[in-house]
Parts: structure tokens; sequence; C-alpha cells
């Protein structure tokens, strides 16, 4: 073999020696960069996984209280039936109660229970504050039960 030969092929395994040193070191980087991203996708599911068992420990806690709720709309219920069956029986037995149960409520108390639409809260208050006075309470308005 040739002296230009073996210079050669010296050459072409230097080449190939700094090939494979640059692969070791791109693969070297990459694989740190793996690494990193690996931490950081592991901090992620981490997270997830953590807000994931607060939201099924607040799910379970509202359907809980759904449930309390619910029991107690249904007993809410069931006093209200209570009641008015009470109230019929009551109007039923008796006359008199009929009679001032059917009657028109009083001018002043029609005026508590009716009030103007608001478009604001602010409205609300004004008109809250405008405190529409009651008569006294030995005064006997005219149109009593």
């Amino acid at each position: 073999m040739s002296r230009g030969n073996k210079l050669f092929l010296a050459l072409v395994l230097l080449a190939v020696i700094a090939l494979l040193k640059w692969q070791v070191i791109t693969l070297g980087e990459s694989l740190d960069a793996a690494k990193l991203e690996n931490v950081r996708v592991a901090a992620a599911l981490t997270e997830s996984r953590a807000a994931i068992a607060a939201l099924q420990d607040s799910a379970l806690r509202n359907e809980r209280e759904q449930v309390m709720l619910r029991q107690r709309i249904a007993a809410a219920d069931q006093l209200a039936t209570r009641r008015n069956h009470t109230i019929t029986r009551l109007l039923n037995e008796n006359e008199a109660l009929r009679r001032w149960y059917q009657s028109a409520l009083p001018d002043d108390v029609i005026r508590l229970h009716t009030r103007p639409d608001f478009a604001t809260p602010d409205d609300y208050l004004r008109w809250l504050s405008e405190g529409q006075q009651l008569p006294a309470a030995r005064q006997q308005p005219e149109d009593q039960r």
C-alpha cells in the first residue's frame, strides 16, 4: 500500500471517528433534552393527578350535598302539604275563618306586598329608603278585616 493510500485511509478513518464523536455528542444532548422533557411531563402529570383527585373529592362532596338538599326539599314539601291540608280542613270546619280567609286584605298590607319593577339594585335601594309609612298601630284603618 502506498503512502498516499495510507494517508487517505487515515483521513477517512479520522473523519469516521469525528463523525461518530459528533453523533455521540448530539445523541448525548438529545438524551439530556429528553430527560428534561420527561421531568417536565412527570411534573405536569403529577399536577394533573392532584387536580383530578381534588375534582373527584369536590364532585363527591357536591353529590352528598345535593342528596341532603333533595331530602330537605322533600321534607319541606311534606310540611307545606300538611299545612295546606290543615288550612283546608280548618277552612272547611269554621265558617267565620272561611269568611276571613276569603276577604280582601287591608290597603296597607296590599301596598306592602306590591313593589315596582327595578332595573338596578340601586333603584331597589332607593325605593326602600323612600320608606312608605304605615299608619300608627293605635290607628285602625277603615278597611280592617
